[in-house]
């Protein structure tokens, strides 16, 4: 099973940094989500919609995601 290094920077500045193991990237950024996000984003669907967005935002993405 792939093993992702997720790193998230929160809106308070934190780094959360995790190495996930999931059968794709949606599964394993929706895991890191649900298990180690919990400030500033709802925790439901909406939330990680917003999430994803800011993990993935173009010019200034607070996320990062390898395979390894």
């Amino acid at each position: 099973m792939p093993r992702y290094s997720i790193a998230f920077i929160t809106p308070k500045s934190a780094l959360i940094h995790q190495v996930v193991e999931m059968d794709s990237k949606e599964s394993a950024l929706r895991f890191f989500f649900n298990q180690f996000v919990n400030h500033g984003y709802s925790q439901d669907s909406e939330g990680f919609s917003y999430f994803k967005e800011d993990f993935s935002d173009s010019e200034n993405p607070l996320g990062s995601m390898l395979e390894v």
